[in-house]
């Protein structure tokens, strides 16, 4: 595991290398996490992995944050963009966006850093890339 796991409503949220993101129970009363994923993403994220981010309303429409940064580049080769996903935080085989959906690239991220992490704040998700700063909210009415 190259990233950080993510804690929200006694699950963790973790994504190692070539791997799904999974989340892990934790019961409370035996102090344990389950052994066996509760739920894990059908994409799975190649080197470096992933590092998860959690948006929510306290206890209730959690959303989890996963960039695909498999296509950094290093000084002599730019690379390929990052790709963010977005996941119900209570059922991760259920993809609620990601930014290679929209039309003409609308979306679409400037290129990967590797070990990039999503950032929520203030109803916004901002993703660092080689030479932006992507920022992702809710498009006006």
């Amino acid at each position: 595991m190259f990233g950080t796991p993510a804690f929200w409503n006694n699950g963790l949220y973790v994504g190692g290398l070539s791997d799904q993101l999974l989340v892990y129970t934790f019961n409370s009363s035996t102090g344990k996490f389950q052994t066996s994923p509760s739920s894990q993403t059908s994409t799975s994220f190649s080197f470096p992995g992933v590092t998860p981010s959690i948006s929510s309303q306290g206890t209730s429409n959690g959303i989890v944050w996963a960039l695909d940064t498999s296509q950094y580049g290093v000084p002599k080769n730019s690379g390929g963009p990052a790709v963010l996903h977005a996941y119900d935080a209570t059922d991760l085989t259920t993809e609620l966006w990601n930014s290679t959906q929209a039309a003409n690239n609308r979306d679409r991220a400037g290129n990967a850093v590797k070990f990039a992490v999503p950032t929520v704040a203030n109803g916004k998700v901002y993703v660092g890339t080689r030479t932006t700063v992507e920022i992702y909210g809710l498009l006006p009415q």
